[in-house]
């Protein structure tokens, strides 16, 4: 085995380590609360997902819509996990997860910058950043730290891309951006779209050939990148143009307030201005010495420390969750940063004082993320085994989940229902000589087939949301089968066609490159 693969050998080693400290300090310290139910009850809901976006076993059997307004395709490894055992199925999935965040960030930096000291920099304080231990620890989403494994691939396609070698990777990365977190992926859209611009002020643009290729190019990309996420986007625009829901606002830092809050004297004051005067100019020269590719990364950020800084609201519309996104990309944008300005400062020193610095490096992130960690007070964590009823556990998540409460009502009136659910199916029994108007606990969707004795029947929605009927005398037997929508189905067929096409284009890339470096040596 030659030296090259020893190196990676043991380098991913190393980052295997450190991700498994980073879950022994997170189940250890990490709160288990309602947002840990819900991603545990969320992964475990995704067992009948390819047949149908509603999961009649969780959520309190209401019918949840959460699979269609959520993305779902990079949880599915989580789901095959915790099948087998929740505790210990999620530990190794935040494992791999922060493993795989460590290889993302290190592979991608070091196809860009040709620098494996910049790489391995790169790679531990991404991971290691205060953003990704607060997405972690406080928010605790899955899918807002998870997407952090996409967003290096994603910005060095766009790197390739912009300079007309390929569209394959700005595109998987895209795609696997979009199926974890739409806000991230729009927060991405909108940093992409201002490099079109910034290419005129290089020589690689200075020729009409160029424009012609990129727009082909541009053309090709957005069409596979909808192609690849239609079939989360398609029942998504479907279900929202129909009901027209909106989801509670999230509480972002207020940075102004918090600054205000530290009550700084005056001599602190103007300490902290001639700190950031410094940061200023040590940035502008980073801006001159640096290539293309760092000056659009430090252009691109004024506007997204702007925007943070100063509340951003938009009358009728929630822009909480892009401020959320927004902090994730600027926070990859500022690491990026940060690893120039050391190789920058350091150039000239013995590489024996860079390799001394990174080991710092690691000792100091894992001495930040550990104090941090140990200064949080969490009620219940996950290693006290907390008894938990996933199936029970409801939210209203873009939809009104809650509002059935597991409660049938007959004519208005509480009442005691046999009932039964099994993945996408439900059934109920009820027993009335006379006829009444029954409303069950179960949101109403376009996709469900709904029978009375085996009949199929017009149902009506309650002032719950939920589905009401008109029963008939005597023993009524009700089914309620659901699956993918016409829209859903079609949706889902284009997104695997999708797939097979971007999967040909880029093996058809990688024969075209192996080719050519066989033909060159």
């Amino acid at each position: 085995m030659s030296n090259r693969s020893w190196k990676r050998i043991i380098l991913g080693f190393i980052f295997l380590i450190f991700s498994i400290f980073y879950t022994v300090i997170f189940y250890r310290q990490a709160n288990f609360g309602d947002t840990m139910i819900f991603n545990i009850a969320h992964l475990k809901s995704l067992e009948n997902i390819f047949i149908s976006p509603i999961n009649f076993n969780y959520w309190n059997h209401s019918g949840s819509q959460i699979n269609i307004f959520s993305p779902w395709l990079t949880l599915l490894p989580g789901w095959l996990l915790i099948n087998f055992n929740v505790f210990w199925g999620f530990g190794i999935y935040f494992t791999c997860m922060t493993f795989l965040t460590f290889i993302s960030a290190y592979y991608y930096m070091n196809k860009f910058s040709h620098d494996i000291f910049e790489a391995i920099l790169f790679s531990v304080i991404y991971t290691f950043s205060f953003d990704r231990f607060n997405l972690v620890f406080q928010n605790q989403r899955i899918e807002n730290y998870l997407v952090m494994i996409f967003l290096p691939m994603v910005y060095y396609g766009a790197y390739l891309f912009f300079k007309n070698q390929s569209w394959q990777t700005l595109v998987w990365g895209m795609t696997l951006v979009v199926w974890t977190s739409p806000y991230v992926a729009l927060v991405v859209f909108m940093t992409i779209l201002p490099i079109y611009i910034l290419m005129i002020f290089t020589k690689l643009a200075h020729h009409w050939q160029y424009w012609t290729k990129l727009g082909l190019n541009s053309l090709v990309a957005l069409g596979m990148t909808i192609l690849t996420t239609v079939g989360f986007i398609g029942p998504l625009i479907k279900q929202q143009w129909s009901q027209k829901l909106q989801q509670d606002p999230v509480k972002n830092i207020d940075y102004i307030k918090w600054f205000e809050r530290l009550n700084f004297s005056v001599m602190q004051q103007y300490l902290l201005l001639s700190i950031g005067i410094l940061v200023a100019l040590l940035i502008l020269m980073i801006f001159l010495q640096s290539r293309f590719s760092y000056k659009v990364l430090i252009l691109e950020m004024i506007p997204m420390i702007i925007i943070l800084f100063n509340k951003w609201d938009v009358s009728g519309l929630d822009v909480s969750r892009l401020i959320m996104a927004l902090q994730s990309v600027l926070n990859l944008f500022l690491m990026i940063v940060v690893c120039r300005t050391v190789i920058l400062i350091f150039q000239e020193f013995p590489g024996i004082f860079k390799w001394l610095l990174l080991l710092a490096t690691m000792a100091g992130s894992i001495f930040l993320i550990y104090s941090q960690s140990i200064s949080l007070n969490p009620k219940q964590t996950f290693v006290d085994d907390p008894q938990v009823n996933y199936e029970k556990f409801v939210v209203d998540y873009h939809d009104t989940a809650s509002h059935g409460q597991n409660q049938f009502l007959v004519n208005n009136r509480k009442t005691s229902v046999s009932f039964y659910t099994k993945d996408n199916d439900y059934w109920v029994q009820y027993y009335d000589p006379a006829s009444a108007t029954l409303d069950l606990p179960v949101q109403n969707y376009s996709g469900y087939e709904i029978q009375l004795n085996n009949e199929n029947i017009k149902i009506h929605e309650s002032k719950r949301k939920t589905i009401s009927l008109r029963t008939q005398p005597g023993k009524n037997i009700i089914e309620i089968h659901t699956r993918y929508d016409w829209v859903g189905i079609v949706s889902l067929l284009l997104n695997l066609l999708g797939f097979i096409l971007l999967s040909y284009f880029s093996l058809k890339n990688v024969r075209w490159k192996m080719k050519k470096i066989t033909e060159n040596s």
